[in-house]
C-alpha cells in the first residue's frame, strides 16, 4: 500500500526532472501541456468512464506527468535564460579592471595558473558572474606561494586585477570537444587572461561563506600534517574532494585500476559525518530529535567544506531527506533518494545534467539500487564480506561504464579485483581523516598520529592501484564494435548470468552447468555469439603500407608517428593526451621506439594512457643539466612497465627498414626558466632515400644552430611556431621545402607567432598546421616526399 501511495510522487518528480532536461533542447508551451493535462482529467468527470477505475487512474497519471513536465520546462527555461545573460560578453576584445573572488583552488600547468572566479565588479560597476582567468607567474617561488592550499589563493580570496584581457570562448576543437560549450553550460561566457604584476590581493570574503572558507583551510591544514606527497593529496581528496595537486601519473593508475572513485566525496562521507557527530551528541545526552536537527546543518556545512561537487551535493541532499524523514517519523525509499536530489540540482542549473561528476554519481547510485542486490547473490560463491564488496563494485562499475566510455574513452576491467584487494581501507581512511579534521580544530598535535595511520593505509592503496594498473588489458578503450568488446560482453554474461542462474537453483556454477545435460546447451549459447562476432565484427584499422611520418592532430602539443611497415613504429612525444585512439586509427599495436623530447605536459601528457596498454620496447629520454622530477617520474613509470629506458647523452642512431633515425641532445645556450627546459631536449632527424624530416621538439633556433643539423625536406616548426623558433640563418642552413606546425586551435600562448609566419613567408616556405589540416602525413616512399592532410582547405 505504501508503495502505491509513493508511486504518484515518483512519477511527478521524474516528470519534473524530465521537464527540466527538456528545457535544454526544446521548450514546449506550458499552456499547451496544462490544457492537455486538463483533457486527461475529463474521464474522471464522466460518470460512465469513472466507473472503469483504470481509465480515470490512467488519465490522472498522464495529467500529473504533463503538469510536472510543464512546471519543469518553465522553471528550467527560466534558469537557462538567467545563466545565458552576461555582463562580460559585451567586453570581448577589450581590456578591463576587475574585482573578483576566488571560488576554487588554482589549477596549475607549468608556470601558469588558472583561477575560477566570481567576478564582482568590472571597471567599478557591480556584476555577479562566474569566469576563469589565466595568469603566467614569474618563477617557481611565486607558484609555490600562491598555490599553497592553506594560505595561498584559496577559496574566498578577493582580488583586484588590472588590464585584464577579455577573449571570446573558443570554437570547437578538431577532435570534436567543444570547450566553449562546456564553459557556457557552467555560466561562463568569456575567457580572461592577465599579468601577475597587475594582481592585488584585497583580502578574504566575510559572512557565512568566509566562515566556511576558514573551516576549509583549517581542515586542509589538519589533513596535511605529518604527511608528504602524494599521500597527503590523496587523503585531502578523499575527505574534502580536493583534486588539485594530485599527481597525474598516479591519477591515471587509479583510473586504470578502477579506484579513482576514492577521490570523489559521496554518500559514504555523509554517513560517516552523521555517525561520528551523532555518536558525540548521544554521548552528550542529546535526544533523538535534537540529534537529527543538529545533523541537518552539519551535513550542509560538510557539503560546503567538500566544495559542493555534484557527487557530494547529491549525497548531502539525500542525507537531508533521510534526516527529515526521521524527524517526521515518515519512511522513505530508494527512488526518492534519486529523484529529490536530481530535482534540486537540475532546478539550480539544468546544465548540471552534462557534468561528468553528476552523471557518474547518479549512474553509480542507480546501479547500486537496481543491480547490487542481485549481483551480490550471484557472487554467493565468494566468502563472507567479499560477496557484498564484489556485488557493489560490479554494480557501480557496470552502471558507470557507459559514462566512462563516452567521457574518457576507456573503462577499467580490473575494478572488481582491485576493489576487493584494496577497497577495505577506504572506510578506515575516511574515518581517520574525518577524526583528524574534527580533532584538529581542538589541537593540531592530535591530527598527526591519525594522519600517519591513514597514510600507511593509503600507501598500501597506492601500491594496489599501481599493481592492477600495470596489468595487461587493465582497461578497455572504446574503438567501436570490436572483437574485444564482443568477447567482453560474453565474459560478463558468463561471470554474472551463470552464477545468478545457479543461485536460483541453489547450485554451484559447475554443478549447474553439468547437471541435467546443460553443458552442451551452455556451450552452444556461447559458441553462437562467438561465431557471429568473428564473422560480423569489423577488422581493426591497419597501418600504412609505405614508410610515413605523421604529425598527429593532438591539440596544443606534439606527437609524431614514424612508421616503417614490417620494420617497426616510432612515436616521438605523446601530446597532451588522450592519444590511444589516434594510435589505434593508424594501426599502432606496438611501439618499438618511444622518444621524449622534453618533460612538458604537452609532450608527455598522453603517455599515461598508453603505458601498459600498448607495448613499448625502448624509450629514449633527454638528460637535462639539473634533475627534472617530471622526467624522472616518466622514466620510473616506463621501467615499472618493463620498458628499457636510455638517456640521450650522446648522438644515437636507430634503423627501421628504409628509415634511419638520428637522435641528438640540444642544450640551452643562454635561455632560462621554461625555455631552458624546452632547449634541453632531444632532436630527431628522420632520414630516408625519399627525403628527410626534422623534429626539433620545443628547442628553438639558439639551441639548434650549434648542432650542425643537415638540410631537410620537412621541418616541424620549433616550439609550435613560437617567436625565436626560426631565424633567417637557420632556415637558410636547413633549406626545408615545407614547415609543419603542431598547434592547437585555441591556445593561450599565441602560437604560431606572427614573426614565425612572416619568416616562413619571406623564405617562400609553405606552412601546414595541425589545427587547420588535422593529421599531416609525409610519405617517404618514392623519389621525394609526398604530403597529404586529413582536412584539405
Amino acid at each position: 500500500m505504501r508503495r502505491l501511495l509513493l508511486l504518484p510522487i515518483h512519477v511527478a518528480l521524474a516528470a519534473y526532472c524530465a521537464g527540466l532536461c527538456l528545457a535544454i533542447w526544446a521548450r514546449p508551451s506550458p499552456l499547451t501541456l496544462l490544457v492537455a493535462a486538463g483533457l486527461c482529467c475529463l474521464p474522471v468527470a464522466v460518470p460512465r468512464l469513472r466507473g472503469a477505475g483504470w481509465v480515470g487512474g490512467v488519465g490522472l497519471v498522464v495529467a500529473v506527468v504533463l503538469v510536472m513536465l510543464a512546471a519543469g520546462s518553465l522553471v528550467g527555461g527560466a534558469r537557462l535564460d538567467s545563466l545565458s545573460r552576461s555582463d562580460l560578453a559585451p567586453l570581448t576584445g577589450s581590456r578591463a579592471d576587475i574585482e573578483a573572488t576566488v571560488v576554487d583552488l588554482p589549477k596549475v600547468k607549468e608556470l601558469r595558473i588558472t583561477l575560477l572566479l566570481q567576478v564582482t565588479a568590472v571597471d567599478g560597476t557591480a556584476v555577479d558572474e562566474p569566469a576563469r582567468i589565466g595568469l603566467d607567474l614569474p618563477d617557481q617561488e611565486t607558484l609555490a606561494r600562491v598555490t599553497d592550499p592553506c594560505r595561498g589563493l584559496t577559496e574566498g580570496t578577493r582580488l583586484r586585477i588590472g588590464r585584464v584581457r577579455v577573449r571570446p570562448l573558443p570554437e570547437p576543437a578538431a577532435d570534436g570537444f567543444d570547450y566553449g560549450r562546456y564553459l557556457r553550460r557552467r555560466g561562463e561566457h568569456v575567457l580572461l587572461s592577465g599579468d601577475w604584476d597587475q594582481v592585488t590581493l584585497v583580502g578574504r570574503r566575510g559572512g557565512f561563506a568566509g566562515f566556511t572558507d576558514g573551516l576549509r583551510r583549517r581542515a586542509r591544514a589538519s589533513l596535511r600534517r605529518g604527511l608528504a606527497p602524494p599521500v597527503r593529496e590523496i587523503l585531502q581528496g578523499m575527505v574534502l574532494g580536493d583534486s588539485e595537486g594530485f599527481d597525474q601519473v598516479l591519477a591515471e593508475d587509479f583510473r586504470r585500476s578502477g579506484l579513482m572513485h576514492i577521490m570523489a566525496v559521496s554518500g559514504e562521507n555523509v554517513v560517516l559525518v552523521c555517525a561520528l557527530l551523532g555518536a558525540l551528541l548521544r554521548t552528550l545526552g542529546v535526544g533523538r530529535r535534537g540529534r537529527l536537527l543538529l545533523l541537518l546543518p552539519a551535513v550542509a556545512v560538510y557539503v560546503l567544506l567538500a566544495g559542493a561537487d555534484p557527487s557530494i551535493v547529491r549525497a548531502g541532499i539525500a542525507g537531508g531527506v533521510v534526516l527529515l524523514a526521521g524527524l517526521l517519523a515518515r519512511p522513505t525509499d530508494a527512488p526518492l533518494l534519486v529523484f529529490i536530489p536530481a530535482s534540486v540540482m537540475l532546478t539550480l542549473s539544468p546544465n548540471t545534467l552534462f557534468d561528468v561528476s553528476f552523471q557518474l554519481s547518479f549512474a553509480a547510485v542507480l546501479g547500486l539500487f537496481v543491480l547490487a542486490g542481485r549481483l551480490t547473490r550471484s557472487f554467493g560463491w565468494l566468502p563472507g564480506p567479499l560477496r557484498e564488496q564484489a556485488g557493489v563494485t560490479t554494480a557501480a562499475s557496470l552502471a558507470t561504464a557507459p559514462v566512462s566510455l563516452a567521457t574518457f574513452g576507456q573503462v577499467s576491467l580490473v575494478a572488481v579485483p582491485a576493489n576487493l584487494v584494496g577497497g577495505f581501507v577506504l572506510g578506515p581512511v575516511m574515518l581517520l581523516g574525518m577524526l583528524s579534521v574534527g580533532l584538529g580544530f581542538v589541537s593540531s598535535a592530535i591530527s598527526v598520529p591519525l594522519n600517519v595511520v591513514a597514510g600507511v593505509l593509503i600507501a598500501f592503496l597506492v601500491q594496489v592501484a599501481r599493481l592492477f594498473a600495470a596489468m595487461p588489458g587493465a582497461t578497455y578503450a572504446w574503438h567501436g564494435i570490436t572483437l574485444g568488446f564482443v568477447f567482453s560482453l560474453l565474459l560478463l554474461a558468463a561471470v554474472v548470468v551463470l552464477p545468478w542462474l545457479a543461485a536460483r537453483r541453489q547450485l554451484g556454477v559447475v554443478r549447474y552447468i553439468f547437471a541435467a545435460g546443460r553443458a552442451p546447451v551452455v556451450a552452444l549459447l556461447l559458441a553462437v555469439p562467438v561465431a557471429l562476432a568473428l564473422i560480423l565484427t569489423p577488422s581493426a584499422p591497419a597501418g600504412p603500407t609505405v614508410p610515413t611520418v605523421t604529425f598527429l592532430d593532438v591539440g596544443q602539443g606534439t606527437a609524431v608517428l614514424v612508421q616503417a611497415p614490417g620494420s617497426g613504429t616510432v612515436l616521438v612525444d605523446t601530446g597532451p593526451g588522450p592519444i590511444a585512439d589516434d594510435l589505434w586509427r593508424h594501426g599502432v599495436r606496438r611501439i618499438e621506439l618511444l622518444v621524449i623530447s622534453h618533460s612538458h605536459d604537452d609532450h608527455i601528457g598522453g603517455l599515461t594512457e598508453i603505458i601498459g596498454e600498448i607495448p613499448i620496447d625502448l624509450a629514449v629520454l633527454p638528460r637535462p643539466p639539473t634533475t627534472d622530477p617530471a622526467l624522472e617520474g616518466v622514466a620510473q613509470r616506463l621501467r615499472a612497465a618493463g620498458v628499457r629506458v636510455v638517456r640521450c647523452t650522446e648522438p644515437r642512431m636507430c634503423s627501421f627498414g628504409p628509415l634511419t633515425l638520428h637522435m641528438t641532445h640540444a642544450w640551452a645556450v643562454s635561455s632560462t626558466g621554461n625555455q631552458a627546459e624546452n632547449d634541453n631536449g632531444v632532436v630527431v632527424f628522420v632520414e630516408s632515400p625519399a627525403g628527410s624530416v626534422l623534429l626539433p621538439g620545443d628547442a628553438e633556433a639558439e639551441a639548434l644552430a650549434p648542432l650542425g643539423l643537415p638540410a631537410c625536406d620537412v621541418i616541424a616548426a620549433p616550439h609550435h611556431g613560437s617567436a625565436g623558433g626560426f631565424t633567417p640563418g637557420l632556415l637558410t642552413a636547413l633549406d626545408p621545402d615545407l614547415a609543419v606546425i603542431p598547434v592547437g586551435a585555441d591556445n593561450s600562448h599565441g602560437h604560431p607567432d606572427a614573426e614565425t609566419l612572416a619568416l616562413a613567408a619571406d623564405a617562400g616556405l609553405p606552412v601546414l598546421r595541425t589545427d587547420r589540416h588535422g593529421d599531416i602525413t609525409v610519405n617517404l616512399d618514392g623519389a621525394e616526399p609526398a604530403v597529404s592532410v586529413e582536412k584539405p582547405e
